[in-house]
């Protein structure tokens, strides 16, 4: 048999759910000669009577009421995802949602914002603070269309454009400072640790690098944000390590930023999607501006992006 067009299955349901080729008629805005047509043609189709035609009235016959039993909730699933996508592009035409890294929606997205909502005054910007994990889940469930933040070895299904890298740096204040224009982690064994926890991709990153020279740090203070720890590094209580988007915009005066000579500490910072993307107007010339302010425009530069 030939696939079946969804049209007669549509007709056929809506004669099914009303008992009347008349009333389907008014409400498909047909008459009723072509309703009664393509009932005929989806019988041929399948090669058995699917109605009880008596008198005035018709009724569905076994075969009839298995077909309906068995489509009306799949084409009520179709129509609910079809306006379900309809949503989504509507609000696509004045809002860009998308999904952060904490560290750089704290250090990066404020200017770019700023000059973004500058030049669109019209646009409405939503912003997911989360860490790379949730953000690969909102990018699954379209809830973003892109996410910022560090590259996630393995993934699939997505599509990762580098921007920047960023180095990893022991945050170190006064009273731990050692004077060393490096630093490896064997070196910070005894020394009271400030990190990220086990749900970030900095602390994962920290951990393969403490694994890789075979030591445990001395881990006094545990957070889920950088500029958190910033904060108690800046009090004295401890070193921590910190990505350079971070460290940047700390108090000079109060920890001295020591790279970490340990390998592989840095990590590429850049823009997620899900492959597939469909893009729109305003997510473009917002990933234009994200592009420019990465690449270490000024905001005025910012502001004067020609889009």
């Amino acid at each position: 048999m030939n696939a079946v067009n969804l049209k007669l299955l549509q007709t056929f349901l809506l004669v099914a759910e009303h008992g009347s080729f008349r009333r389907a008629a008014e409400i498909a805005n047909r008459a009723p000669s072509a309703i009664s047509m393509q009932i005929r043609d989806l019988e041929a189709q399948v090669g058995l009577r699917l109605f009880v035609r008596k008198a005035q009235r018709i009724s569905l016959s076994p075969e009839g009421r298995r077909l309906f039993d068995r489509t009306k909730g799949a084409m009520d699933n179709v129509q609910s995802e079809l306006s379900e996508l309809s949503n989504i592009a509507a609000r696509r035409r004045g809002q860009v949602q998308i999904g952060c890294a904490p560290t750089l929606a704290a250090s990066y997205m404020g200017d770019i914002l700023y000059n973004f909502a500058r030049r669109y005054p019209d646009s409405v910007v939503s912003v997911r603070e989360v860490p790379p994990t949730e953000g690969l889940e909102l990018l699954q469930q379209q809830k973003v269309e892109f996410y910022i933040g560090p590259e996630v070895a393995g993934i699939k299904d997505f599509e990762f454009e580098a921007l920047i890298t960023d180095q990893l740096l022991a945050c170190t204040p006064p009273q731990f400072d050692t004077g060393v224009d490096q630093i490896s982690v064997t070196d910070l064994d005894k020394t009271p640790m400030i990190l990220l926890d086990s749900k970030t991709a900095l602390r994962l990153l920290v951990d393969q690098v403490t694994k890789r020279a075979g030591i445990t740090l001395n881990v006094r203070y545990e957070l889920q944000n950088a500029t958190t720890a910033m904060n108690l590094v800046e009090a004295g209580l401890g070193v921590a390590i910190l990505p350079e988007i971070v460290a940047a915009h700390g108090d000079k005066n109060r920890f001295r930023a020591i790279p970490l000579s340990d390998p592989m500490t840095e990590r590429m910072i850049g823009i997620v999607t899900a492959r597939g993307y469909v893009k729109h107007n305003y997510s473009e010339r917002l990933l234009a501006f994200i592009r420019a302010g990465f690449g270490g425009r000024g905001t005025a530069n910012l502001g004067e992006l020609d889009i």
